[in-house]
């Protein structure tokens, strides 16, 4: 196996998500996506446009593109549309209603 192949296949894994193996199975069909494009506009260049995927992928999501799916895609579309994450707790006791009834009854 040649060492470019190899790196190859790393980069695969990197832009699909190391976690699982549809992520390498997307990572590999988005790269030789991209070279098969990229190479016919600049064939000279494929392993530089190679070499910026893999630090971009590594740098902006080091999950690949499956983990970021599966952890942060939610929350990053909800802050870009300006919805907040709305957390489930408890209101205030003074404000409750239920407890102001209960308080009302034992009085």
């Amino acid at each position: 196996m040649d060492i470019g192949f190899s790196i190859e296949m790393v980069i695969w894994v990197a832009v699909g998500g190391r976690a699982s193996l549809i992520g390498a199975i997307i990572g590999a069909l988005v790269v030789n996506f991209a070279r098969s494009f990229l190479s016919e506009k600049f064939p000279e260049v494929w392993l530089f446009f190679q070499g910026a995927l893999f630090l971009l992928i590594v740098t902006v999501v080091p999950d690949g593109l499956v983990g970021w799916l599966r952890y942060r895609s939610v929350d990053q579309v909800r802050s870009l549309l300006g919805l907040q994450k709305q957390l489930a707790t408890y209101p205030r006791l003074e404000v409750d209603p239920e407890v102001e009834n209960e308080r009302k009854n034992f009085e």
